[in-house]
């Protein structure tokens, strides 16, 4: 029996050969997207900061000017399967283009690679700087310069890349994370009063959506110039100086403020239109028309007697302070005034509920009907005292 036919076939012929060819590149093509949908790049959702992370109500993944000057950079849990070694893990950023695409990333300036890891692993922690996000983006040094002082969009892609020109590799993109370096426009108005022990201080709001709080900022070594905002009217017998002048005194331990906004104001360390050092702090305070200092960040007390340049920043949802406004000037005062002399005589009123209100005295707050009520008892007890004083005389004489 010839089994040679049955041993060794011919050469396909005719049409089979490109059928044949067909189905050997199709299932190469099936193998490979295979390859392909096995590999991934996962970004863990535990991402975390390198400095002090914010609360989670004050957007703690985005990028602030604290966080950019200080190098407070992001931290990233990556997750890589079906790797090979010839391939590189690159984080490319933009604002809004797609830097899938090799003619994104060719410009140099629709999309910027802020890192490049190889060799690969499958799981791997990768850092991204907040100060080259800020660049790739357009912010050098950290300096905010656009008109809007809102968050910027950020997209990170981690992509995992066989050849610089390569289109459409795999990929993970992070859309999280914004960056917002710039603080909102400062508050108008603003009028530095005294008080004992601390600075109370009024301005009216910027009305900005942005717009968080405000920061209040204190600087004893600056000076008043008399001339600026007029004298201040002499003060009452509580020591409280009148506002509007340069820190007229009272008849006690005298105090006074500048006008709204005052020219006369000076300090080498709080200018008008600049973002403020944060250690010159003094205070924080909510959406409100004032606030009150009383300590700076690091401590230190508002003295008494010691005459202070004060100005207001407005400060948004991830804390950046705002150029700072125009400046006031106000000197604390120990008080002494009515309350303390009426206590001492034996008067039981004032305090409690009478410590609410508007202003009396250099920082002491009651409101206007306990006012009179407490001085017209103050008033009674005085002319009592008198009456038996007299009386006493009287009854000597005879």
């Amino acid at each position: 029996m010839d089994t040679t036919r049955t041993l060794v076939r011919p050469w396909p012929r005719g049409r089979r050969l490109p059928r044949l060819c067909a189905a050997a590149l199709a299932a190469a093509a099936l193998a490979g997207a295979a390859r392909r949908a096995e590999a991934t790049v996962t970004i863990s959702t535990d991402v975390d900061r390198t400095g002090d992370r914010r609360p989670d109500a004050e957007n703690p993944l985005w990028i602030s000017r604290e966080d950019c000057l200080t190098d407070n950079d992001l931290r990233f849990t990556v997750t890589l399967t079906g790797f090979s070694t010839s391939q590189t893990l690159e984080v490319w950023v933009s604002e809004s283009q797609d830097c899938t695409l090799y003619s994104n990333r060719d410009t140099g300036t629709r999309c910027r690679r802020i890192k490049a890891v190889s060799p690969l692993d499958d799981t791997m922690e990768i850092e991204l700087s907040a100060k080259e996000i800020a660049a790739a983006l357009g912010a050098e040094g950290c300096e905010g310069t656009r008109s809007s002082t809102g968050a910027v969009s950020v997209t990170m892609y981690f992509m995992r890349l066989e050849s610089l020109d390569q289109d459409g590799p795999d990929h993970a993109k992070w859309e999280s994370t914004k960056m917002d370096l710039q603080g909102p426009k400062p508050p108008t108005e603003v009028e530095a009063h005294p008080g004992d022990g601390r600075l109370l201080i009024d301005f009216k709001q910027n009305e900005d959506e942005d717009v968080e709080g405000y920061y209040l900022y204190c600087d004893g070594g600056g000076q008043s110039s008399p001339g600026a905002g007029g004298a201040g009217a002499g003060g009452g017998d509580d020591g409280a100086g009148a506002a509007g002048g340069a820190g007229a005194a009272g008849g006690g331990s005298g105090g006074g403020a500048t006008g709204a906004g005052s020219s006369g104001c000076q300090a080498s360390r709080l200018v008008p239109g600049e973002v403020p050092e944060s250690a010159l702090r003094c205070g924080k305070v909510g959406k409100a028309n004032r606030g009150e200092a009383m300590k700076f960040d690091n401590g230190e007390a508002i003295a008494n007697g010691k005459p202070y340049v004060v100005g207001v920043s407005a400060y948004d949802l991830v804390g950046n302070a705002g150029p700072l406004s125009e400046l006031s000037c106000a000197t604390p005062v120990d008080v002494d005034g009515f309350f303390e002399k009426y206590r001492d005589a034996g008067g039981q009123a004032g305090g409690g509920f009478c410590s609410v209100g508007g202003p009396i005295g250099a920082g002491r707050w009651v409101s206007a009907p306990l006012g009179v009520l407490v001085a017209g008892a103050a008033l009674g007890l005085w002319r009592r005292g008198r009456r038996l004083r007299a009386r006493s005389i009287t009854q000597e004489s005879q």
